[in-house]
Order: structure tokens, then C-alpha cells, then sequence
């Protein structure tokens, strides 16, 4: 397995030892923190606890909570909520002025924004919430300085004017931007198909935040849209609520994933697990990132300092360098990809390196042993050989009937499926070879014990019931983000 190329952390170390001291000085509930903790003032930076929202965050007074400078703070917003506890943050002047420009530099990067007349459509949930507040007000303030024509349209997560505004507004423009979770772009098409609006599948772009998703999600709406490889087409971006945006996608990052999502053999030859992360370009200068216990761990200082604060995100620190090469030296490139691999030789190695990014890790599902994340489900259901059946929204969460344990899944069929026999079974047998993909120990459990009940839909290790649309995507509409896991 070749490894050189990941690190064990990104950015400046002198400058988390910087923001560390300053808050054992200077914030009351970083001193008490420690003080629980055992630790003195003046301990190494490598030294300090770990921290979290649970332990942290929530454990103390908000006031307690606020940097020195707090009063720089220019706005409050709060997480999603989907980790179980809503959480606010103060933003501060500093770090926010320059977002109107970076977010344009990605665009013109991205979408050639500024040769092409292009519509912004902000599809994420407005209000409080820092993803659809901050990207609307964002969008905003770099158009009104734009000298070209950019047009930006903030319905939230309203499906109907969002279909509406499109279709009314295609022949004005070149491109139309849809800012989205990504499981909200299920069932934007699946709302325009029930009212009988075409969408302009050639013109649309996305920008998705908020949620993790498998690449057969991106593969599946270029082979629709009929957009090529070396076409900007879908670009993601990585942050919290917690740290602000942390890293962005690039055409040679999406080309990177694409390789290893059709490419087992090389991603095995890297050390690259299934399902395959997300690779940003770590862009945040003034953050220090770690990695403990394969979680995202982070040191910045903002309206609340954090401190090796973990983000319960599954999480890898590469070198961008070293991984492009490793790629393009591999024996296993095989044929059939030679535009990603242009585009990945092209790129420049003086790109930022990058911060790789499966998925939650804070909820996950255990059936005989066999550890399964919230990511896995999610790349399992999402598959391109169940798109035509499935919308992709599933609830999933382990039952007990007498002394047997299932996993249950509730899984959104598409429009005009039928559930029959044999839908089901196709289900069943993609979700078992998918999870024993990820998992080895729970195929092996499944071929010498498990599948002797096949036949027996009843007492099938994965119990599925499938619900015909829209069942999920209507309760979707009034949540932030998608869990797929539920207690």
C-alpha cells in the first residue's frame, strides 16, 4: 500500500499553539475546561484534551464561551441540528469580509460565471441556519459587485418556486446554479416530473452542501444531463456551522474521486477504503486541522475559539502532491478514463492539499458484529444500479424479534415502481453486496449464515419496506439535512 502522501495534519502549527494559549488566557470556559481536564497552563499544544460540542460546547455557558474579541461579531447563526442538539455561533468581521470574493473566485473557476449569464438559485433552508442564511447572503453581496450578469433567487427549500423560477427564467440565461443538499435534487426532478415541467437539464450546475454523498449521485445526473466528464458540471464544499468553510472541490478532485469510484483495484493499491470521500482543497489559512481516530479535528480561532475541537466527520489529511502522482504512476489505470486522467495530469501540483471527507461517524448501525455508518447506508441506497428504483431517502435502524437481529430499512421507490417480489429482491441483493463490500466480515456472515433465510422474505436479515413516493421527500422538506440512521 502506498501512504506517502497522507499527513498527519494541515495548516499552522505555530498558530494553533498561538490560538491555544490565547484561549487558556482569555476565555472562561477553555480555563475550566482544562482545569476539569487535569491539564496546566503551558502545556504543549500535542498535549491538550480533545474536545467536543457534547463536552465542550454544550458543558458551558455560552457567555463563557466567546473569544475576547467577540464584539467583532457581526452575526449569529445556528448548526442544523441533526446531531441531536442545535447549537449557535457568533460570526465575526474578519473571516466574513473576504467570503464574497472567494466565493466568487470559485464560481469564475468553476463555471465561468463571468462569461456566462448565469442564475443563482439558493435551494437550502433559510432562517437561522448557517448553510442557507450565509450562502444567500453571500451570493447576494458578491452580485451586487459583479460587473457582469449574475441573478440570484432565494426560495429555501420551496420545490415550487424553485422548478417555477427555472423554467420561467431559462431562456434568460446561460446556466442556472443550484445551491442544494444534495438529497434535495432527487426530488426537485421528481416534483417538476409530477407537474409536468421540463427542466433545462443542459444548463443546470450544482453546488452542494451539508451533507456527504456517494459519487453514483454526480454519475447519475451527468448520464442524464448528457455532460461530459470534462464538463463543470456538480462541486461541493466542506465546512460546519462549527468552523465555517473549510474546502472546496475542484474539476481535478472530482476527477480524482471519479478514478477511485470506477477504479477498485487503484483505490485498494492507495489505501483508499469504500466508499470513497469527497476531496476538498484545504483553503481555511488561519485553521489547523488534525485527524484522531480517523475524525476531523480542529483548531481555530473565531466568535468561539476551538481548540482540538472533533468534528465527528470520517476524515483523511493528504498531500496533494504526492497523491496526484501516486495516481498517475499507478499500474492499475485501466482504459476508458483517459479524460480524468487528463484533467488529473494537467492540474497543477501546486494545488492546496486536501482534506478527504467520507461522511458522519457519530451514528452508526451494529448487526453481527459488523460496524455499519451512517456513510455506508448512505453509498449502499444511493447506488447506481438502484437509481432507476430508488429516490435515494431512506430511514434505516436495527429491530429485535424474539432473540433475532435485523437491519430495517423504510426506502423511498421512485414514481410509477411498483413494490413486487421481484423489485424487493433486486433491492435486497444490491444493499447485501454493497454492505459486504464495505464490510467483508458481514458478507461472509451472510453467505454462511444469514442468506439460509433468504427465501423466507420474513426473516431476512435486511427487512425492507418500501414506500412509494413522496412519503419521505414530503417529510424531507422541513429538515435541514438528511439522517438516515434513526434511534
Amino acid at each position: 500500500m502506498n501512504n506517502t502522501f497522507v499527513k498527519k495534519f494541515l495548516g499552522s502549527k505555530q498558530l494553533a499553539s498561538e490560538v491555544a494559549q490565547r484561549a487558556q488566557t482569555s476565555v472562561p470556559a477553555y480555563k475550566e475546561f482544562l482545569q476539569k481536564q487535569g491539564f496546566n497552563f503551558g502545556d504543549a499544544f500535542e498535549n491538550l484534551p480533545q474536545s467536543d460540542k457534547q463536552t465542550y460546547a454544550l458543558a458551558h455557558s455560552w457567555k463563557d464561551l466567546l473569544a475576547d474579541d467577540y464584539e467583532e461579531c457581526f452575526s449569529i447563526i445556528r448548526s442544523s441540528g441533526s446531531s441531536g442538539q442545535k447549537f449557535y455561533w457568533p460570526q465575526v468581521k474578519s473571516s466574513s469580509r473576504s467570503s464574497p470574493t472567494a466565493l466568487k473566485n470559485f464560481l469564475e473557476n468553476a463555471f465561468a460565471v463571468h462569461q456566462k449569464k448565469t442564475l443563482a438559485v439558493v435551494g437550502l433552508s433559510l432562517g437561522s441556519w448557517i448553510g442557507g442564511d450565509s450562502m444567500s447572503w453571500t451570493l447576494k453581496s458578491m452580485a451586487v459587485d459583479t460587473a457582469y450578469p449574475f441573478y440570484v433567487f432565494s426560495p429555501g427549500n420551496n420545490l415550487d418556486e424553485i422548478i417555477e423560477t427555472i423554467c420561467a427564467t431559462e431562456s434568460l440565461v446561460e446556466q442556472i446554479i443550484l445551491f442544494v443538499a444534495p438529497s434535495a435534487i432527487a426530488y426537485i426532478h421528481l416534483k417538476a416530473t409530477e407537474l409536468k415541467q421540463a427542466l433545462p437539464l443542459d444548463k443546470l450546475k450544482y453546488v452542494v452542501v451539508a451533507e456527504p454523498f456517494a459519487e453514483s449521485l454526480r454519475a447519475s445526473l451527468q448520464k442524464r444531463a448528457g455532460v461530459a466528464d470534462n464538463t463543470p458540471f456538480m462541486y461541493s464544499l466542506y465546512g460546519s456551522a462549527d468552523t465555517g468553510t473549510l474546502g472546496v472541490e475542484s474539476q481535478a478532485t472530482v476527477a480524482l474521486r471519479k478514478l477511485l469510484y470506477r477504479n477498485n483495484a487503484l483505490a485498494t493499491d492507495l489505501g483508499i477504503e469504500s466508499p470513497i470521500p469527497k476531496f476538498f482543497h484545504f483553503l481555511s489559512t488561519d485553521t489547523f486541522l488534525e485527524t484522531i481516530d480517523g475524525h476531523l479535528c480542529v483548531t481555530r480561532w473565531q466568535g468561539i475559539p476551538l481548540v482540538r475541537y472533533i468534528v465527528y466527520d470520517r476524515a483523511s489529511l493528504y498531500s496533494w502532491k504526492e497523491l496526484r502522482q501516486a495516481v498517475l504512476n499507478s499500474k492499475h489505470l485501466d482504459s476508458g478514463n483517459e479524460t480524468l486522467l487528463e484533467i488529473l495530469s494537467q492540474a497543477s501540483e501546486q494545488l492546496p492539499d486536501l482534506l478527504a471527507i467520507t461522511g458522519r461517524a457519530d451514528k452508526c448501525v451494529i448487526i453481527g458484529g459488523s460496524n455499519f455508518t451512517e456513510y455506508m447506508l448512505d453509498a449502499a441506497v444511493k447506488c447506481e444500479e438502484l437509481d432507476e428504483i430508488l429516490t435515494g431517502l431512506y430511514r434505516a435502524k436495527l429491530i429485535y424479534e424474539e432473540d433475532r437481529q435485523y437491519l430495517a430499512f423504510d426506502i423511498e421507490i421512485r414514481q410509477d415502481i411498483s413494490p413486487e417480489r421481484e423489485i424487493i429482491d433486486r433491492v435486497y441483493y444490491s444493499l447485501i453486496h454493497s454492505l459486504g463490500k464495505f464490510k467483508p466480515s458481514f458478507l461472509s456472515q451472510w453467505q454462511n449464515i444469514y442468506s439460509a433465510w433468504d427465501n423466507e422474505p420474513t426473516k431476512r436479515v435486511l427487512k425492507l419496506n418500501l414506500i412509494p413516493w413522496p412519503a419521505l421527500s414530503n417529510l424531507a422538506k422541513t429538515s435541514i439535512k438528511q439522517r438516515g440512521i434513526i434511534n
